[in-house]
């Protein structure tokens, strides 16, 4: 028996002793300590399955380098103060400027170095500053000239078309602005100013819509009941309500159709809007579908449909409830 157990001791020693241990992955300098950017060149360093994986893996790299130059600028440029205290606003921002710099087109760019490692591939890849600087400054300019032209159509609409479609341009100065950032991140003497310039003029173009639209809100009897909701609404976007002076005037149309289910009191009610301008041309003509219940009687109901609007309002926002587009 012990001369057993030794035979199989012995065995078990000469084959743990023969197990083939996988061999230890061994990164070339390149790899581990790749070049530093400068005034020529951008680098970066990249593993994956193949040579076109292990290229987008690289040029990944750089960019990520390039989104901490740009979100760093921008903090110099923006504070979270500028935008009132909207945090969401200043979050916005920041992933504006981060989904332009994924969005960066590598036209040019070489593999300095590649390496097979035992099921991947690694390399280093150089990426010319000039190019890139060449391609974001063009790409800049023709944002700024689309949008300087769309601004001058702006101009030209009614006072709460103005605030909608300046509101609607918030999203592209905050690319305009990623834009101008980016071009500077490549090449630190890029000028920013014009383009910062005209992106403040666009948030200032809004404030100064919103101050100058003045709102008229009218409604037949069956419709009164949502009249408070609409002004709140249009209040809650900085938009005035006013009695006399109007330069938009807003209608309020409406059927109820009532039914009485399970103790319910339910209300179905069609709710059209009208806005005409100063001229008394029409603007817009929105009709939508509002409910409302109550266990007591047909008033809550219908006040329960108001509620509904406040509601529809703050979801979808004002412009787009009452169809300003």
């Amino acid at each position: 028996m012990k001369r057993l157990s030794l035979v199989l001791l012995t065995l078990l020693l000469i084959g743990c002793g023969g197990a083939k241990q996988p061999e230890a992955i061994s990164y070339p300098s390149w790899y581990l300590n790749p070049p530093q950017n400068n005034g020529s060149s951008l680098y970066g360093v990249g593993e994956g399955r193949d040579i076109a994986s292990a290229k987008i893996s690289a040029l990944n790299a750089i960019a990520g380098s390039l989104s901490v130059t740009v979100s760093s600028e921008f903090k110099k440029s923006e504070s979270s103060s500028s935008f009132n205290g909207r945090e969401n606003a200043y979050h916005s921002a920041m992933n504006t400027l981060k989904a332009e710099v994924k969005e960066i087109e590598f036209s040019d760019y070489t593999v300095v170095q590649n390496q097979a490692l035992s099921d991947s591939i690694i390399l280093l890849v150089e990426v010319s500053r000039s190019k890139l600087f060449n391609d974001q400054r063009a790409k800049l300019a023709q944002f700024s000239k689309e949008l300087q032209a769309e601004q001058g159509n702006i101009a030209r609409k009614s006072p709460l078309q103005q605030a909608y479609a300046y509101e609607q341009s918030m999203n592209k100065t905050q690319k305009l602005t990623a834009l101008a950032l980016l071009a500077k991140s490549i090449n630190a003497d890029f000028d920013t100013a014009p383009a910062l310039a005209q992106a403040a003029q666009i948030k200032q173009s809004k404030t100064d819509a919103l101050r100058s639209a003045k709102v008229t809100v009218t409604a037949d009897p069956e419709a009164s009941v949502f009249v408070d909701a609409l002004k709140e609404g249009l209040n809650e976007a900085g938009i005035q309500t006013v009695s006399s002076g109007a330069n938009t005037h807003i209608h309020l149309k409406n059927s109820f159709q009532t039914d009485e289910i399970y103790g319910f009191t339910i209300v179905k009610a069609t709710l059209l809007f009208s806005t005409k301008d100063a001229q008394q041309k029409n603007i817009a003509t929105k009709s939508i579908i509002l409910n409302g219940k109550s266990r007591y009687d047909a008033e809550k109901a219908k006040h329960s449909a108001a509620q509904a609007l406040t509601l529809k309002i703050r979801q979808e926002g004002i412009y787009a409830v009452v169809g300003i587009q």
